[in-house]
């Protein structure tokens, strides 16, 4: 919903809170979040306060969202330079200067798969009492992974940010059953107990990288 306070168009969003909580404030765009029961009146108060005193946020990004892992996430900026991050529904990352450059993109991207990929592979070097010792990332058009046995690697393919968490998550438990050499039966159970969509991902994966199923 648009407001028009003092000339300016001001984006207001209802919430269950009960304070006001400003969620954008630049020269392009403001948002504010307003208690759903605050008299407008009062709300309008409120804004027009901001209005005369309230500094513009340090960063304005022209785009405010992020496709990563099969979804657009909403765009936090991080005021100091430090590895991105999901959180809360949200990629916090670090941005310097007002647009997210191409390379800039990649990175965050890259950022992001490596702490998913990683964070599963623990899991499951805690669940299957294993340990991996090195994993890698680089590009692949053909595999989503490689098990290497003799490096005792696994490398993942940087594209996997394309795909779901829950399509990444089948692909590192496949590879760490490859590495481990889990028995087909034990591996089938796993895999219908945690991946119960399993020949959905399988399919997507498939597709995705022109090979035969995984």
């Amino acid at each position: 919903m648009i407001w028009v306070v003092d000339d300016q168009e001001i984006e207001i969003r209802f919430s269950a809170n009960d304070e006001v909580e400003v969620r954008q404030w630049n020269e392009q765009k403001k948002t504010i979040q307003v208690p759903v029961n605050m008299p407008k009146a009062e709300a309008v108060w409120t804004i027009r306060t901001f209005l005369q005193t309230r500094i513009p946020d340090p960063i304005f990004l022209v785009e405010e969202r992020l496709e990563v892992f099969d979804r657009y996430w909403p765009i936090k900026p991080l005021l100091k330079k430090r590895v991105s991050f999901i959180t809360k529904g949200a990629i916090h990352c670090y941005i310097s200067g007002r647009y997210i450059s191409t390379i800039r993109k990649i990175k965050i991207k890259e950022e992001l798969l490596e702490q998913a990929v990683l964070q599963q592979i623990g899991q499951w070097e805690e669940k299957l009492n294993l340990l991996i010792p090195s994993v890698i990332f680089r590009k692949s058009k053909n595999k989503p992974y490689t098990v290497h046995r003799m490096q005792e690697r696994i490398c993942f393919d940087k594209g996997l940010s394309n795909l779901s968490l829950e399509a990444i998550g089948y692909c590192v438990f496949k590879a760490v059953a490859s590495y481990s050499a889990i028995e087909e039966e034990r591996g089938r159970r796993l895999i219908e107990k945690h991946f119960p969509t399993w020949k959905t991902l399988e399919k997507i994966i498939t597709y995705g990288y022109k090979i035969n199923p995984l």
